[in-house]
């Protein structure tokens, strides 16, 4: 389950806030922290400007250590929130990192299994297959003989991440209102979905069922790819056992496979064909197919790694991905525009002519959305990043799918290279086609069309005369909302506001010279009705020093003017603690 932090800023996370700040200064992001009322130091280094904003972003993560690496990880499959070249950027960060030291390997094996090591294990090998920030790898026997792969997650990483998803949480509040994102992602948003993310990343059980999952749907089927089996009786939420599986990582076999050869054929073809399955059979899919994660045997077999991200596509979002590839075969791009409309959720107004036409340019630069122009995978990335650009957010899954045919078509072009990828993959589209408008799939869209008008005509007699008894009795009310209102009642707030402190003002100023002017019996020598004149005087001079406060400093009396000096104050302090 995410952690949504119910508590704001605590003391003990000042120092790592002030760390942020100093990175961010020193990477050209000074004014950034400007917008959320932090006071950067100017301590940038040479040059730092005038990299690309992109690469200084991925060194900013880099600097900050694995909870930031593991963002820039997770945002590096989601083209519908960062655009394509930070997406490129952030595909190069690497969270290889110093393994544990052995006495922590053995501490946290034994919290997990409960018991001693040896009552498991013959022996565990203290040198880690591979080490990541979150978790290291090591090779070990059980004692029923089998070779597994131990995956351990770090001692206290959980702490670690937990305390910086509270300081992004802090500082994305900070920063709603202040940092326009494209489409419509908010810096809140983005962090909840990493909570989210990371969150099913430390829960290796989470893991465990995606890939007890994908391995029953192969099975089912004659290809040559399988998943490494769990052992679900040893497995727990931070450490997972699983069969070592031994072979050469598909990025290895590249060098070693003759490329366009006989063998890079067959291999291509089990992806493509494993990838058609998972995405439009089984509705569930590996989310993140790199060359690293897939590992090929001696004997030909493809073993899918890594159940970190998967995706899952129901019937209604399967639909609606043969609909985009049809409506993009018939070069109808009003019909491509609708289906992801309604696919997708937006906050404000979307305009479909201009999407529409957008969507025909784009087919226009495919000549024509033939079928062999929607065998590019590219097409599935470039329309996610048109719907950001619109306002238009799909659902998650759509982004990591076309992230992960991305991927897929990497591979195939490594492998099939000057091959035309469009005729090895045509034969999947014309499945799509051909599934789309098979027999028994239009009856089933037709009988359910007509349940779904036979509902709505039952329903509109009643849903008629509840209208027209409504209207009636006058319970009908008609409101209309102007994005700008709120803008204009404030500025009206603040006119009247004026107004009535000039007239009090002027009424005060003129009252007290009918009293200055005013011959009254004295008190002490001091005439009464002059004493009284001063005071209204006063009470005058004051309203209108307050209606000059009012409009001269108006923006340093709001609550988030003094929010902002607030946390400037206490960033100066932490720093000056530091040194």
């Amino acid at each position: 389950m995410a952690h949504v932090p119910t508590q704001g800023l605590q003391v003990h996370d000042l120092p790592r806030i002030n760390e942020i700040s100093l990175v961010l200064a020193r990477n050209g992001f000074g004014y950034l922290l400007r917008l959320i009322g932090q006071n950067p130091t100017d301590d940038e280094a040479p040059g730092e400007r005038q990299a690309s904003f992109a690469r200084r972003l991925r060194q900013v993560l880099v600097e900050l250590g694995p909870t930031f690496v593991k963002l820039g990880q997770v945002l590096s499959v989601r083209p519908d929130i960062l655009p394509q070249d930070i997406m490129v950027e952030f595909e190069t960060l690497q969270d290889r990192v110093p393994a544990m030291a052995p006495e922590d390997v053995t501490w946290v094996l034994e919290r997990e299994l409960g018991r001693p090591v040896d009552e498991v294990f013959t022996y565990v090998d203290p040198n880690p297959l591979g080490s990541a920030s979150i978790a290291q790898v090591h090779k070990a026997q059980l004692k029923t003989g089998e070779v597994v792969a131990v995956k351990l997650q770090r001692r206290g990483i959980d702490r670690v991440i937990r305390s910086d998803i509270s300081i992004l949480y802090t500082l994305a509040t900070l920063a709603e209102g202040q940092i326009e994102l494209p489409g419509v992602h908010t810096p809140r948003a983005i962090i909840r979905e990493f909570d989210i993310a990371i969150s099913k990343e430390l829960d290796f059980l989470q893991e465990m069922q995606s890939a007890s999952r994908l391995a029953a749907h192969l099975q089912s089927t004659d290809l040559k790819v399988r998943v490494p089996r769990m052992f679900e009786e040893w497995s727990t939420q931070r450490m997972l056992i699983m069969e070592l599986c031994e072979g050469s990582t598909l990025r290895e076999a590249f060098g070693t496979i003759a490329p366009a050869g006989p063998e890079a054929k067959r291999l291509a073809h089990v992806i493509m064909e494993s990838t058609y399955l998972q995405a439009f059979e089984f509705g569930f899919f590996h989310g993140d197919p790199h060359p690293g994660n897939l590992i090929v045997q001696s004997d030909g077999t493809l073993v899918y790694l890594d159940f970190g991200v998967t995706g899952m596509l129901t019937g209604a979002m399967q639909d609606i991905v043969i609909t985009a590839f049809t409506s993009l075969a018939f070069r109808d791009a009003e019909t491509l525009a609708m289906t992801v409309y309604r696919a997708g959720a937006t906050h404000g107004r979307v305009d479909l002519k201009a999407f529409s036409d957008e969507i025909a340019r784009k087919m226009h630069e495919y000549h024509g959305a033939s079928l062999d122009d929607l065998a590019s995978p590219a097409t599935l990335m470039e329309l996610v990043e048109m719907c950001t650009r619109f306002g238009i957010s799909l659902p998650p899954e759509f982004a990591v799918l076309s992230r992960a045919v991305t991927l897929v078509e990497a591979s195939l072009r490594k492998l099939l290279p000057g091959t035309d990828i469009v005729t090895e993959v045509k034969p999947y589209a014309q499945r799509l086609v051909t599934r789309r408008f098979s027999p028994e799939q239009v009856a089933q869209d037709a009988a359910r069309a007509l349940v779904q008008m036979q509902n709505q005509l039952r329903d509109v007699p009643l849903q008629l005369n509840q209208a027209l008894m409504d209207l009636e009795g006058g319970n009908i009310t008609i409101i209309t909302k102007d994005p700008d209102a709120i803008l204009l009642r404030e500025e009206i707030r603040n006119a009247v506001l004026r107004l009535s402190l000039a007239a009090a003002a002027s009424t005060m100023t003129l009252g007290s010279m009918v009293f200055l002017a005013t011959h009254s019996p004295e008190i002490f020598g001091i005439p009464v009705v002059w004493g009284a004149g001063f005071g209204v005087l006063l009470v005058g001079l004051l309203l209108f020093g307050a209606l000059g406060l009012h409009v001269f400093f108006f923006r340093f009396l709001s609550v988030k003017y003094w929010r902002r000096v607030f946390f400037s104050i206490l960033g100066f302090f932490v720093s000056r603690r530091r040194e």
